[in-house]
């Protein structure tokens, strides 16, 4: 049974503020960019432990989607998956987690 996907705030708005920012170069790159966000984040529902821990021993995981990062956290007692922030990959995401 895949987990439930749950958002947190700063995450709902990287990914509406990447699409913003696509769309000015490209409304197909936007729309492109938020059908595949949520692909596979329904995805990831299903085997959210399939990525890496960002750093071990802590609970953040990562996924990789084109040039961004997913950093997630998996909840197994609440059967849940929390997305914590969506940031482009060269950012220094870490240590806003």
């Amino acid at each position: 049974m895949p987990y439930k996907i749950a958002y947190k705030a700063y995450a709902e708005r990287d990914i509406w503020e990447i699409a913003d920012y696509l769309s000015d170069y490209s409304m197909s790159a936007a729309e492109n960019f938020l059908c595949e966000i949520k692909s596979r984040i329904e995805a990831l529902a299903e085997m959210p432990l399939i990525y890496p821990k960002i750093v071990p021993h802590q609970e953040y995981r990562k996924m990789v989607i084109g040039m961004y990062v997913v950093a997630y956290i998996v909840n197994e007692q609440a059967n849940e998956l929390i997305i914590m922030r969506v940031v482009h990959g060269r950012r220094n995401y870490q240590s806003e987690l």
